[in-house]
């Protein structure tokens, strides 16, 4: 079995005992979850590699940003909450989605270690809407982030 084969059935294995309902994509190795956060559904992603697992979740799209949005101070807000929150970490994809993510090395996953690092994805959901949604000009809060 493949180092990544064999990755995604120990990942399915602490899904299960977690209690996370997901999705196997064989064909992109790739878990999904549907996670329900402050009443809006995410779609938290697994994806494997030959060394590493990849947990993330889009949080929102560049191009659903409101266009009044400062966003020098957008993104140094989030970098900042990276550096200063445990184990929260944002990130913006090369297809212009702002996610929150973590990383696990194939040789240090364990169970422990892939409970914290999904449920850090998690946390980093729940900070952006209950922290830094709210200082998104008023017309995007509840609105486009979530259409």
């Amino acid at each position: 079995m493949s180092r990544i084969k064999e990755a995604m059935e120990r990942v399915r294995g602490y899904l299960d005992k977690m209690g996370i309902k997901y999705i196997v994509d064989e064909e992109h190795n790739a878990i999904i979850a549907p996670y329900e956060i402050r009443g809006r559904d995410f779609l938290v992603v697994v994806l494997f590699s030959e060394s590493w697992v990849l947990t993330a979740a889009k949080i929102v799209g560049l191009n659903e940003l409101p266009p009044e949005l400062d966003r020098e101070k957008f993104f140094a807000r989030l970098l900042m909450d990276t550096f200063y929150l445990n184990e929260i970490t944002y990130g913006l994809t090369k297809d212009g989605l702002i996610v929150a993510h973590a990383e696990s090395h194939v040789d240090a996953l364990s169970f422990e270690n892939f409970k914290v690092e999904f449920f850090s994805v998690v946390a980093g959901i729940a900070h952006f809407i209950d922290e830094i949604e709210k200082e998104l000009p008023v017309k995007a809060r509840g609105g486009p982030l979530y259409a």
